[in-house]
């Protein structure tokens, strides 16, 4: 990210709504009606040959590929990709200060004399592993601080301006978040090494409903976020998220951070081919039930270190933001909770080295 205006340009537009989800929910799926026979018949007697669902999952697997909703091709066969090392951050009490009033001046804050040096001894001194022991404070009412050790995951949240501000969006306040990502580069909140432009938006909203059936609605904020990118390619472990009410007030900030080593190159041994079988072949794996279809909502080259690793040497794998649909015995469908797949690009076959829920 450059210290001046960050150009931020937006990739993906997703509504986010503040109810609770099922990990699994008994409902339609909007790809069904665009997904094809696995095998097609050619006369009645083609009907009578069962095909094996692993067959039928991966015709699955492999149209959802074919047809995801954002799609950057991974690398060429015989190309080469940088590795990285990448290491988790151990922060100290004054760095976590720093940051603290940092993300605070970006969102135009102020706390007491003492408390932002207060809260970095109590946050530094928190469990530190891979399950997540979150410490969660409240600076003054309505100021939220949460921060994860383990993943460097730091996030403010102004409760008051949530509850204020809510309302009908005139305009998509592109301006504001813009400010508040190059303030957080001037207080040397995120690692300006990396570029922070690919900028997706996504809406909080909440609503109620009427004894009538009369149903109000509105959004809470609007969420900007990036992943820090290195040569083009995504690192998921630095990011930044900037939340703004319609009021355009930043309501709330989010940066994650993570040491980075350049190493030497390695060749990418997998083609696309093979990254899109091994894929369907995965899903297809995942469940004993048929697969009636797959939509992939992403697919991209990214740096991720395993969640449960302090460091480790990571090499750029093929990133699958995917859900299913799968039908049960009583003639009904279920939807999966959203999974993130990512295989190798370095080996040959490039199996799935990595998954998160």
């Amino acid at each position: 990210m450059d210290v001046g205006r960050v150009a931020m340009r937006c990739t993906v537009i997703v509504l986010v709504s503040c109810d609770p989800t099922l990990e699994i929910a008994r409902e339609g799926h909007p790809h069904d009606a665009a997904s094809s026979p696995a095998v097609p018949s050619s006369g009645p007697e083609a009907s009578l040959i069962a095909v094996p669902h692993s067959v039928a999952s991966e015709t699955a697997a492999q149209q959802g590929y074919a047809e995801a909703l954002a799609a950057e091709p991974p690398p060429m066969q015989g190309s080469t990709v940088l590795e990285l090392r990448l290491t988790r951050l151990q922060p100290t009490v004054d760095d976590l200060q720093e940051r603290l009033e940092g993300m605070l001046a970006a969102m135009g804050l102020e706390i007491e004399a003492g408390e932002a040096a207060a809260w970095a001894r109590q946050a530094h001194t928190t469990e530190s592993s891979p399950e997540g022991r979150a410490s969660i404070a409240e600076l003054r009412p309505g100021l939220v601080v949460t921060y994860d050790a383990w993943f460097d995951d730091l996030s403010v949240v102004d409760t008051t301006r949530l509850a204020e501000d809510g309302g009908q969006l005139d305009v998509v306040p592109w301006g504001v978040a813009s400010n508040a990502m190059d303030a957080l580069a001037t207080q040397g909140v995120v690692d300006v090494s990396l570029s922070y432009d690919d900028v997706s938006i996504s809406y909080v909203r909440s609503g109620v409903k009427g004894p009538d059936g009369t149903h109000d609605e509105w959004v809470d904020e609007i969420r900007f976020e990036a992943n820090g990118t290195l040569d083009g390619t995504a690192i998921l472990d630095a990011g930044v998220r900037v939340g703004v009410t319609p009021k355009q007030r930043v309501s709330s900030l989010r940066v994650n951070r993570i040491e980075i080593e350049r190493l030497e190159p390695s060749f990418v041994e997998a083609s696309e081919v093979d990254v899109r079988d091994s894929f369907a072949a995965h899903v297809a794996g995942t469940t004993r039930a048929n697969v009636e279809s797959v939509l992939v909502s992403a697919r991209r080259p990214a740096y991720m270190l395993d969640p449960a690793s302090p460091s480790a040497i990571v090499a750029p794998r093929y990133m699958i933001d995917y859900t299913i649909t799968v039908g049960t015995a009583e003639d009904d469908r279920m939807v999966s909770r959203a999974r993130m797949a990512f295989l190798s690009l370095i080996s040959a076959p490039p199996s799935v080295e990595l998954e998160q829920p």
